[in-house]
């Protein structure tokens, strides 16, 4: 999780009619109003969990993918792809955290984080989880997590430094500054009035770069490669 791309294919494992493909089974969960679904089998011999969250007409809301992963001589279940099937409701944070009780203590983020959402739900989660960790799978150590420094968390690949390093944040705006834009009432004018405010290339790097890289860049912050840094739940 902890390295920032800008998409995931999620089509190697959900798709409308998964039950079909899948023998899940219903866990009691307590939680009015949804219907936790999961299945247990093996990807290429290796211990894979599914989780699909429904509404009480079980309808898919959400899914998330779990490996077992052997650290240091522990057993721990990884996040590997999560999706959710309807967007921008809360649905991923309600499965994460069923999963979190169901694994308590043993499972951990993956090395990739989509943009903007997965980064998003994790800083929600965090905030609310104080029994999170941040743990240094590289060298067997667990420090508390300072969502005040995210940089202890969050960082971009090797491949990406050399970019990040030549683009001029000046030139990336945040999200939120979109709306503050006047494109006009076409198309034409929105195409040419962002053209004129980024180039090319620095419109596809803001898909790669969240806000927070954005404030390194404008601080000068040094960014590294943090993908041996993973949250611990």
């Amino acid at each position: 999780m902890p390295n920032l791309i800008s998409n995931i294919d999620t089509s190697e494992y959900y798709h409308p009619d998964i039950r079909r493909y899948y023998d899940f089974e219903e866990l009691e969960i307590n939680v009015p109003n949804f219907k936790l679904f999961h299945f247990e089998g093996l990807d290429k011999e290796t211990e894979m969990h599914l989780y699909l969250l429904t509404d009480s007409e079980e309808e898919n809301l959400a899914i998330l993918r779990l490996i077992a992963v052997n650290l240091h001589g522990n057993i721990y279940y990884q996040i590997c792809k999560s999706y959710s099937i309807v967007e921008q409701k809360g649905y991923g944070e309600t499965l994460y955290n069923l999963c979190f009780n169901i694994h308590n203590g043993n499972l951990l983020s993956d090395y990739i984080n989509t943009l903007p959402g997965s980064y998003n739900l994790w800083k929600k989660i965090l905030r609310k989880n104080p029994n999170a960790i941040r743990f240094d799978v590289k060298n067997n150590r667990k420090f508390p997590i300072d969502l005040d420094d995210e940089f202890l968390i969050w960082g971009v690949p090797d491949s990406f430094l050399e970019v990040i390093s030549q683009t001029q944040w000046e030139a990336v705006i945040f999200e939120n500054e979109y709306d503050d834009l006047d494109y006009g009432e076409s198309e034409d004018a929105f195409e040419s009035s962002f053209i004129d405010y980024l180039s090319e290339n620095d419109k596809i790097e803001r898909t790669l770069l969240s806000d927070y890289i954005v404030e390194a860049l404008k601080n000068k912050r040094q960014i590294k490669d943090r993908s041996n840094i993973l949250i611990l739940m």
